[in-house]
Parts: structure tokens; sequence; C-alpha cells
């Protein structure tokens, strides 16, 4: 028995001692090829490691030397992922419980290079997808856990095609005070995003803290951009799935849209903003609620709502606004402000309106005719090209095409100076392609505009609907906004209905087809109000009036226009100005691709007079510097209005009835159509 035992503790030495040798004479380097052999295989590229250290412990420290992973094919780096030196500690006792702790990481001199293309594919998943599925975390309670983590002189850089997004940023963590690593976590990132420079500062928990699912994560964070500013603070219930968001947002900067490529959420073109709101996730539907803040001069609050669920980003808002400045509402639809319009302009031409369908000579007579004087065109010299006033912005197309919106916007008053606005109420639908603004309520001197505006981006050249009405403008208060308060009275109506071709408003209209009727249901003008067309009072008296009456008012029996739009071109089919003293007409064109003026106006004085013989007026140049003036031409026929008045009034019933149905029975045009007798009412 004692020689058993002696024999057994001979061995038991003898086994000692080979440990003892083994470890003496343990190469660490041994273990470097089968981990690099079995880290290339799970991650399917080729991983190389210069050197493998460890040392012998209950917590054991690992050192990795030159750890390089290779970047895709199509990678720009060379590397995805290299780095000089990675020290881990291991945690034995915990791991043979079934644990991973790892008490430090520290990695030195790493650069992770992140990569994705215009299709979506990214270099970091890779071939082995299901092994890194396999290990992935899919719970707080299954994360590992770190006490400290440490990263000396790292590099990020990020290149997204998709977004148009080119980061490259040095990374770096500190540890606040705290036992055992539960100080918070710092970083701080700096680069460049989209030629502006890029700041990026983060505090957070403890890495211990991932996995205590009873209390909240903390985080907070400041991302800068140029002058585009983000401030996020709150707490994750998991962030380890990021869920359990309750997070405050606020955002500030010049314009909303350039953070479209930050987001990969379509956002307009804005003026300076500063913005407040709530973050929460619920599975793939992201909000912001309680949002409120300014854009421009406008309040803004509501709540907006992203699905990324489905297969087209759906984007819900309810959004209101207590006072709405319209000139905030400016470069959503490309209006610019008056230098920068002014320099754009500069560099286009200015061509005159060319009239259609007559021949060279007719041509040339009416060119001459609507030269402007000398002295105009003078002015127009000194002030410059003038600027353009349809909005030129262009369309987000592909943004239309990919995401789909539902939008509801109230905005209880709008600040216009000189302009009489009331309320404005938007409906906004975008579905596979198709954006459609129905309906869009305008409250305008007392009357309504409503319109229906359809947009059609499905096909390569976008087309535009267009079906606005307008209903009781009050022509009063659009005067007194104006400063002519006693300049005259009444109610106009009017429907416009256009199709345009163009990705810009201007585009669009600048092609448009369609027709545009106004009527006025009776009424009243002063003699004062020609100068709103740049006469003087007495001038105008002159060619458009019998003698200069002040403030006397000349009540206006029916004024009616119907223009018919042919490739943006506006022709004057009708256009009626009947007074108790005059009729005006007029005829010419009128371009909306080149914002151009070519009216020329006539006056059939009623009762002969001193001033019967009125020499027409001719409107000239841009939309933004309409010149008024005097045609050369002395009026060769004189016809009487009220024999003029026979011809002109034929077509009015259908117009009236485009514009609205009750407006043929009721309107004081249609009792004037029907005193001037039944033939009247059939169209030629």
């Amino acid at each position: 028995m004692v020689r058993a035992l002696k024999w057994a503790g001979g061995i038991f030495a003898a086994l000692v001692v080979i440990a003892v040798a083994a470890l003496l004479l343990f190469q660490w380097n041994w273990l470097r090829q089968p981990a690099v052999d079995a880290a290339s295989k799970a991650l399917g590229r080729e991983v190389t490691i210069g050197d493998l250290q460890g040392e012998w412990s209950l917590r054991p420290r690992f050192v990795l030397q030159d750890l390089h992973i290779p970047n895709a094919e199509w990678g720009r780096e060379a590397e995805m992922l290299g780095a000089e030196r990675i020290e881990v500690v291991v945690d034995l006792p915990e791991l043979l419980r079934g644990r991973t702790v790892l008490p430090e990481i520290r990695l030195v001199k790493p650069k992770i290079s992140l990569e994705r293309q215009e299709d979506g594919t990214n270099n970091w998943t890779f071939g082995a997808e299901e092994a890194a599925e396999t290990v992935a975390p899919e719970e707080r309670s299954e994360m590992p856990l770190i006490g400290l983590l440490l990263i000396e002189d790292g590099q990020l850089v990020y290149r997204d095609e998709k977004l148009e997004l080119d980061i490259d940023t040095k990374l770096s963590t500190a540890v606040g005070e705290g036992k055992e690593g539960r100080g918070h976590v710092e970083l701080e990132g700096r680069g460049n995003m989209r030629n502006e420079p890029f700041t990026l500062k983060v505090s957070a928990g403890s890495l211990l803290a991932l996995r205590e699912e009873d209390d909240p994560y903390p985080l907070t964070m400041e991302i800068l951009i140029g002058p585009t500013r983000g401030y996020i603070t709150g707490t994750l219930t998991d962030p380890v799935r990021f869920v359990g968001l309750d997070l405050r947002v606020e955002l500030s900067g010049p314009n909303l849209g350039r953070l479209t490529h930050v987001t990969g959420i379509p956002l307009p073109m804005t003026p300076p903003y500063d913005l407040k709101g709530r973050l929460q996730r619920e599975g793939e539907i992201w909000s912001i609620d309680d949002l409120d803040g300014k854009i421009g001069e406008s309040d803004l609050s509501g709540d907006l709502r992203f699905d990324l669920g489905r297969e087209r980003l759906l984007i819900e808002s309810n959004l209101r606004s207590k006072v709405l400045d319209y000139r905030d509402v400016g470069p959503l639809i490309g209006l610019q402000d008056e230098e920068t319009d002014k320099r754009a302009q500069q560099k286009q031409d200015n061509p005159a309106v060319k009239p259609q369908g007559q021949n060279a000579a007719e041509a040339r007579q009416q060119e001459e005719k609507k030269k402007p004087t000398k002295r105009a065109e003078a002015e127009q010299v000194r002030q410059g090209a003038p600027p353009r006033v349809l909005p030129d912005a262009p369309l987000a197309v592909e943004q239309v095409r990919e995401v789909d919106a539902r939008v509801k916007f109230r905005g209880e008053k709008v600040d216009a100076p000189g302009i009489p606005l009331s309320g404005v109420d938007l409906n906004l639908d975008m579905q596979d392609g198709v954006l459609a603004l129905k309906p869009i309520k305008l409250g305008v001197a007392g009357g309504n505009v409503v319109a229906d505006i359809r947009i059609n981006a499905r096909e390569e050249s976008v087309s535009t609907n267009y079906d606005v009405r307008l209903s009781g403008f009050d022509l009063k208060q659009a005067l007194a906004a104006a400063g002519q308060e006693q300049a005259g009275q009444g109610q106009i109506n009017g429907r416009i209905r256009l199709l345009g071709i163009g990705s810009t408003v201007r585009q669009s209209l600048g092609s448009a087809t369609g027709d545009i009727r106004l009527a006025m249901d009776g009424g009243e003008l002063s003699n004062l109000v020609l100068e709103l067309v740049g006469l003087d009072v007495g001038q105008a008296a002159l060619f458009l009036a019998e003698g200069d009456r002040g403030e006397q008012r000349v009540p206006v029996r029916c004024f009616v226009v119907d223009f018919e739009a042919q490739d943006g071109l506006l022709k004057p089919r009708t256009f009626v100005l009947d007074t108790t003293d005059t009729t005006i007409t007029a005829d010419g064109l009128v371009s909306l691709k080149e914002e151009q003026l070519g009216l020329r106006l006539v006056a059939y004085p009623k009762d002969v007079s001193l001033l019967s013989a009125r020499t027409p007026i001719t409107v000239n140049g841009a939309f933004s510097r309409p010149i008024v003036d005097v045609e050369k031409t002395p009026l060769a026929a004189r016809a009487a209005g009220a024999v003029a008045l026979g011809a002109l009034l034929t077509p009015i019933a259908s117009i009236l009835a485009f514009i609205d149905p009750g407006l043929a029975q009721d309107s004081d045009c249609a009792a004037l159509l029907r005193q001037s007798g039944p033939k009247m009412e059939r169209r030629p």
C-alpha cells in the first residue's frame, strides 16, 4: 500500500514537472495559425496576425500584434480592419461558469473602414453570415461583460455611395470616475462629411451597464456637421437592439434639406430651423412626438412617424403652425431671395415674346408696337436683367419614386405683408411615384383658393395636373392690402386647369396646356386703379376713361378673362371689361416659359365725346418688371362699345359654367348676357 502511494506520488510529481516544463516551454504563437485559419474560414477573408502572446493567470491577458482583415474586393480601402495591437483580458472562472467577462479591451491604432455601394452591398457582411448571426447577441443579457474599453489613436472611415457620405474621423475613448469601469464611456470623433467639418461626441453608460436589464441605458450624443447641430439625450431600455428609446432630440441648422443625405429620409428645403422633439421606436416604426420649434419665422408643432418595415419608406405627419410666414415657404418650391435671383438672371437671355400664326410683315408690325420706349429701355438697362418670378427648385424625383408619404398641415394664420392671406390647409399623399396635393385650401382676400395638384413621377418625364379654383375673392380687400383701399370692389371667381411637363414649377408652367378663366361678378372700379399698372392718373384718364375723375367709381357690368394655354403661351380668347362708360378688350400673348408679357388693351367708349378716340395701351416686359406704354399707331377702327360687346359676350356662358355652374345662372355677367339677347348665348 505504502509502495503504491509512493508510485502515485512519483507519477503526480512527474506530471507536475511535465506541466511546469510545458508551461515554461509553451509558445503562444503555436496557437496563432489555428486561430488565423479559424477566423479566415468564419469571415471568408484571409485574416493575418503578426504575433500572439499571452500570460498564465486566472485572468490572462492575450495580446495580438498586427491584426489585419482584408476589405471586400470592390472596396476603396485595402483593409476593412487593421490594428497595431489588441489586448484582451479574459476572466477564466467566469468563462467556466458559461459567462463571457472581458475585464479589459485595449485597441491601439485600429483603423476601421466601412463601405456601402449604391445597390446596398456592404463590406461588413462576411461570407459566413450564418456564423456571425449565431454569435451575435439578441438580448442585453447575452452581451459580454466588458469592464473597460480603450481606443488609442483610432480611425474610422465610412463611405456610403447611396447616401453620398464620406466620413474620415479619428476615434478615442475615455472612462470617467467609477469603480470597475462603471463610470460613463466617452467617445469623440472628428473628420469631414460632404466637405464640411464633422464632430461627434458621445457620452454613455458603462459597458457593464449594457447587461443590466433593470436600468435604462443612458446616452448623450452631440453631432456637428458644419453649421448643422444635433443634440440627443435620454435612455434606451435595450441598447443592444436599439429599442425602448426615450430620447429628446434637438436639431438646428441653416436648411433641413441638408440632412437628407445623413438620415436617408427625404426632407424639404427650408430656411434656418431650430426644432425639438421626443424620439421613440416601436419595432420598425420610428416617431418624433411633441415636435416644437421654428422654421424661419414660422412656428411648427406636431408629430412625425417613419415606418421602415415596408418595402418603401412611409412618412406620416400631422403638423400645425399658429403663424406661418409666407417667406418661409419659398425655399420649398424654389423661390429665392432677391439677391440670389438677380445673380442667376444675369447669366441668361431675356427674349421677347414671339407672336405665332402671323405672316412675317404682321409679326414685324406687332413687334414694333410692343417695343418699349427709349426711357423704358434705359430703365431696364439701369436695373439689370429682371428677376424670374416662377419657382425653379427641382422636384426630388427619386424621393417621390422611392418613398410614400401622408402629410397633413394646418396654418392658422399666414403672415404675408401686402397680401391678404388667412389660414391654409394642406393634404399631401405620395404613393408609388405619384404626389397628390388634394386639396390645398388657402384663404385669400375673404375668399378661398382650393387646388388639386397631381404630380406623376412614374415616367421619365414628370407631368403635373393643376386644377385651381378661386371663389369669393374680395377685390376691395386685395386692393386695400396693396395700399389702394378706395380703388374698387367686387368679387372675383376663377379656375385654372393646366397640364405641364417638367421637374420644376417653371418648367411645368413653361410647357403648360389648358385654360385660365376669371370673372368678376359686378363691382366698381375707380379711375385711380389704373395707377396699379404704372400709368399717371391724368394720362390713364386720357386713354381708358373720360377725364380724370379722381375717386369717382365706375360701375363694372362684367369682367371676364379666358386665356388658352398652349406649350406655355397664353392667348386671350376672351378679355372683356365692360363698365357703364367703356368696354375694354385685349389681345396678344403671354409667355410663361420666358416670363414675358405681350398684351395690347383697346378701349371702346360708349358715348361720343372729346376723349372718345382712345389710343391702345401696350403691356410688355418681364413679369417682374412690366412696361405699360401708349401704342404709337393711332386706332384705325373706332367701333362703338355697344357694337363690339355683342360679339364679345357670345362665349361668356360657357366660360362662367367652367368656373362655377352657378355663375352661369346668377352672376351679373349672366344677367348682362340675357339682356343682350338670346342669340349671343350661342358660341359661333
